[in-house]
């Protein structure tokens, strides 16, 4: 199951990767399905014009010819590397010393498989004293900066999930602009519980919730692994990020290493 991948987006990208399949606007790749062709456009799709011509010479009752309303253009798929950021909740309410190990496991788990795939993974966490998220990984391919920047994250006696969303947002996007063919993909590790709004006497859960609509509308993949207690499983906003992102909503019991990997070739 992990080595299928999952459906493409809808985005043609203007590079080639090597791992999740993705529409290329390049003439390489395996021919998918066919769209109208612009005037620019030279990867012809000779069996969609043919029909679109013979289609319409038969509902018009006209001689055969192809015309240019009739002209098909080819639309490819190729696999394209994973642009992944963690957001983890490294907050004491979570006893985050263990969240983060398991945190550990997923990420080592991706950058093995990264190696020789492409795929790149940052993570942004809580800052320790200071209501405000910071990136403690750059994007990076190498187990030894993450386990070097893994091992140094602190405990954070606030929440400020909105913050860290929108933060790892500005990284994958500011990626992109590098690495315009790979897909964008925000993974959240949290409890579920934001108390430290964006602004001043703002709304923690409402700037969660709006940030994960901007998630959605940059077309960034979204997986919420949810930690949150059981006793406190109704005050998550968990479901309610995944629902605003589009996303996927998790119980980190549920999810392994190896799972893992399937779950975001589905999200992505």
């Amino acid at each position: 199951m992990l080595d299928r991948p999952g459906p493409p987006d809808r985005l043609e990208r203007g590079a080639i990767g090597r791992r999740d399949r993705s529409l290329v606007a390049l003439r390489r790749g395996k021919y998918s399905r066919p769209r109208i062709a612009g005037r620019r456009d030279h990867d012809i799709a000779f069996d969609a014009t043919v029909r679109a011509a013979a289609g319409r010479a038969g509902r018009r009752a006209q001689p055969f010819a192809v015309s240019a309303e009739d002209l098909r253009r080819k639309v490819r798929e190729h696999p394209v590397p994973l642009e992944v950021c963690f957001v983890v909740d490294n907050s004491y309410s979570l006893h985050a010393d263990r969240l983060v190990e398991q945190v550990k496991g997923l990420v080592f788990r991706l950058l093995e498989d990264a190696s020789a795939r492409g795929d790149r993974v940052s993570v942004v966490a809580f800052k320790s004293g200071v209501p405000e998220a910071a990136l403690v990984l750059r994007p990076t391919r190498s187990l030894r900066l993450a386990a070097d920047s893994l091992t140094r994250i602190p405990l954070s006696g606030r929440t400020p999930l909105a913050g860290a969303l929108e933060l790892a947002r500005r990284v994958v996007r500011q990626e992109l602009q590098k690495r315009p063919n790979a897909r964008p993909l925000v993974v959240c590790v949290t409890d579920g519980l934001p108390n430290v709004p964006l602004r001043r006497g703002g709304d923690p859960l409402a700037d969660v919730l709006a940030e994960g609509r901007l998630i959605r509308r940059g077309r960034v993949g979204c997986v919420v692994v949810d930690a949150v207690p059981p006793e406190r499983a109704g005050e998550s906003c968990g479901p309610a990020l995944a629902d605003a992102s589009g996303g996927i909503h998790l119980p980190i019991t549920e999810v392994s290493p190896d799972v893992f990997l399937g779950v975001i070739r589905e999200s992505a």
